[in-house]
C-alpha cells in the first residue's frame, strides 16, 4: 500500500496547491464586487430595485428603452424615486415630477454637478473641450454659463429676431415649394434639422446653408446624431463596467474607433468654421456672431479651450433639442386628433394678432397667442427631447427629507418621460397630449389661486442650477415654427397608413437608444391656406432680412 500512498498524496497536494487559490481568488472577487466594486454603498431611505447582478447590476435589466423601463418600475413598485446599479455606479432614479423638483430645484445647490465617463468625455472629447451642459461644476464651467447666458437674454434675443425670421420664412418657403403648395406628400423632418442648424450656425459662425442636401449640412446633422449616441446610458455599457475597456477580447472595438472617427471629424468642421471667423476678422469683416464676439472678448478673460467649449456645446446641443420638438409637434398637427388643435390655434393667432399677415411678421418678436404658446408647452412636455436628462451628480453631501443621507458624488438620473408624464402633478389625462392644461393652468394663476403644475412646468430643458440657458430662445424659434407653419398652411397626414405619424409619446422615438428622442419618419400635405396672402407674408419677410443676409457666409 505504501507504495501507492506518495503518489495520491502527491496528486492531493497538487489539486490542493491549485483549488485553494482558486477559491481564495473566487471569495476575494466576491468580496471586491460585494464591497467594494460600487461607488457608493446603498442609500438607506431610498427603495433599491431588486435583482441586480454583482457585475453589471441593474445595466442589463434595462433592456434598450432604459427611460420607459425606469418608468415601468416606479409605476410596478409605486416609487417615484428608487436606486439601482450600472455596473460600478449607484444611481438615483427621478422619476416623478415633485420628487425631481426637490432634488434639482429646491435642492439645486447639492445637485449642480455632472459626472465624467469613459466614453464621452475620455474618447470624444479627448482632443478638443467637452460641452458646457456636460462638464464639471467649477469656477470655468460657472463662466462659460454666464457667457452663453448673456447671450440668450431677452433683449439678445430681441437682436436675433431677424436671423428667426429668415429662416423661419425660408423653411415656410422651402416646404411650400417641395410639397407643390400641397398637393405632393413630403417628410418634415430635413426642413425643420436644416433650420435648427442654420439658426445656431449663423448664431456661433454668422454663416447658413441654403440647400437640403448640402454635403456639409448632412455631415453635420449626421456627426452632431452619432456624438449624441456617445451620452447616452444605453449605448455606452463600458461606462459603468470598466473591464469592457480594457479586455480587448470583450471590448467593443468598433465603438470605439467610431467615437475616435467622428470626433476627427467634428474637431476639422469646428476648426474650418472658426477659421472661417477668424478670417473675417483679419480682413475687417466682423459678423454679429458669437465666434467673433468671443474671440474679441476683453472682459472675461476666455481661453481658446473657453472658446471652444462654449461654441462646441451651443452645436452640440442647440439644434437637436429643437428640431426634435418641431418635428414631434409636426407629427402631432398631421394626425387627425391635430386638426381641431390646428383649428383653434389659427383662430387664437388671428384673433391675437388682428390678421395672419400680422402674426407672420410678429411671431418672431413677440408670443401673443396663448395657445400657440401652450401648444409648444405641451409638445415639450409630452414628447421631450431628451428622456433621460444629461445626468447629474451631487456636489456635497445633503439631508433629504426624513433625514436620509445623500453623498457627495452621486450619479442622478431624471427620467424626463415619466416625471412629465406624472398623473400626481398632471392628473388622470397626463398621458394624454392637450394644449388646454396650459391654458387652465395660466386662468388659475390669474385668479389668486394655487399654481396646479407648478415651475418648472415641465422638465424638457432641465430645471435649477444646470438647467438649459438658452431655454427662451429655444421657446421662441419654436413658437416662431409653429405659429408659421399653422398660419400658412393646412397640415394633414399623408395617405399611406405606413407614412403617418406614431402619436404615442414612448413609439413615436426612432431609437431609444440614442440620448436625444427623435420622432419616426412620416409624410404630411402642406396645403397653403390662402395663396395671396402666403405671398404677401413671403415678400414682407423678404424684405424685412435683406440686411440679415449681408455678410452671412454661404
Amino acid at each position: 500500500m505504501a507504495v501507492f500512498t506518495a503518489p495520491l498524496a502527491t496528486a492531493i497536494d497538487l489539486q490542493s496547491a491549485i483549488l485553494i487559490p482558486t477559491i481564495l481568488s473566487s471569495v476575494a472577487f466576491f468580496i471586491y464586487l460585494r464591497y467594494f466594486y460600487v461607488d457608493f454603498a446603498a442609500i438607506q431611505g431610498i427603495p433599491e430595485i431588486p435583482g441586480a447582478s454583482l457585475l453589471h447590476g441593474h445595466l442589463y435589466q434595462l433592456g434598450n428603452d432604459h427611460a420607459t423601463t425606469a418608468q415601468k418600475w416606479a409605476e410596478k413598485y409605486g416609487w417615484p424615486i428608487f436606486q439601482m446599479r450600472l455596473g460600478n455606479r449607484r444611481v438615483v432614479v427621478l422619476n416623478g415630477f415633485e420628487v425631481a423638483r426637490e432634488w434639482i430645484v429646491t435642492n439645486q445647490a447639492s445637485t449642480v454637478d455632472r459626472p465624467l465617463f469613459y466614453t464621452f468625455h475620455g474618447v470624444v472629447s479627448k482632443t478638443s473641450a467637452a460641452t458646457i451642459g456636460t462638464n464639471p461644476w467649477n469656477e470655468r464651467t460657472k463662466k462659460q454659463r454666464r457667457v452663453v447666458g448673456s447671450l440668450t437674454t431677452a433683449p439678445a434675443i430681441k437682436r436675433l429676431a431677424g436671423m428667426l425670421d429668415l429662416e423661419t420664412s425660408e423653411m415656410v418657403k422651402a416646404i411650400f415649394s417641395d410639397g407643390k403648395g400641397g398637393s405632393k406628400p413630403l417628410m418634415p423632418h430635413i426642413y425643420q434639422k436644416m433650420l435648427s442648424l442654420n439658426v445656431v450656425l449663423m448664431f456661433c459662425y454668422g454663416r447658413r446653408f441654403e440647400n437640403v442636401n448640402d454635403p456639409l449640412l448632412l455631415r453635420i446633422l449626421s456627426d452632431a446624431s452619432i456624438i449624441s449616441s456617445f451620452r447616452s446610458t444605453n449605448s455606452n455599457a463600458q461606462d459603468y463596467v470598466p473591464y469592457l475597456r480594457y479586455l480587448s477580447v470583450l471590448q467593443d472595438k468598433k465603438r470605439k474607433a467610431l467615437a475616435t472617427e467622428v470626433r476627427d471629424r467634428r474637431d476639422k468642421w469646428l476648426a474650418a468654421l472658426l477659421e472661417e471667423v477668424k478670417g473675417n476678422i483679419a480682413s475687417g469683416k466682423v459678423t454679429n456672431c458669437v465666434a467673433s464676439g468671443l474671440l474679441m472678448d476683453s472682459e472675461e478673460n476666455l481661453t481658446k479651450l473657453d472658446v471652444r467649449t462654449i461654441l462646441g456645446g451651443l452645436m452640440s446641443g442647440g439644434f437637436e433639442t429643437v428640431f426634435a420638438t418641431a418635428i414631434a409637434g409636426l407629427a402631432f398637427l398631421a394626425s387627425p386628433e391635430g386638426q381641431v388643435v390646428q383649428q383653434k390655434a389659427y383662430q387664437d393667432i388671428v384673433e391675437s394678432y388682428g390678421s395672419v399677415e400680422a402674426a407672420f411678421e410678429k411671431a418672431v418678436d413677440e408670443e401673443r397667442s396663448k395657445y400657440t404658446a401652450a401648444f409648444v408647452k405641451e409638445t415639450l412636455r409630452h414628447y421631450p427631447p431628451l428622456h433621460l436628462l444629461p445626468p447629474r451628480q451631487t456636489y456635497q453631501d445633503f439631508a433629504w427629507k426624513n433625514g436620509i443621507k445623500v453623498p457627495k458624488g452621486l450619479m442622478i438620473l431624471i427620467n424626463c418621460q415619466a416625471a412629465n408624464h406624472d398623473p400626481a402633478t398632471y392628473g388622470p389625462d397626463a398621458h394624454v397630449f392637450r394644449p388646454e392644461r396650459w391654458l387652465e393652468n395660466e386662468k388659475e394663476e390669474g385668479n389668486g389661486m394655487r399654481n396646479k403644475i407648478p415651475s418648472p412646468h415641465q422638465f424638457a430643458f432641465g430645471a435649477g442650477s444646470r438647467m438649459c440657458t438658452a431655454i427662451n430662445f429655444s421657446n421662441r424659434i419654436l413658437y416662431a415654427i409653429f405659429l408659421r407653419l399653422i398660419v400658412s398652411f393646412k397640415i394633414e397626414q399623408g395617405s399611406e397608413p405606413s407614412k403617418q405619424p406614431n402619436l404615442h409619446f414612448v413609439d413615436y422615438n426612432r431609437n431609444t437608444t440614442a440620448q436625444s428622442a427623435i420622432p419616426k419618419d412620416f409624410e404630411a400635405f402642406f396645403e397653403v391656406r390662402d395663396q395671396d396672402i402666403f405671398d404677401a407674408c413671403m415678400e414682407r419677410s423678404a424684405e424685412n432680412t435683406r440686411n440679415v443676409t449681408n455678410g452671412i457666409v454661404r
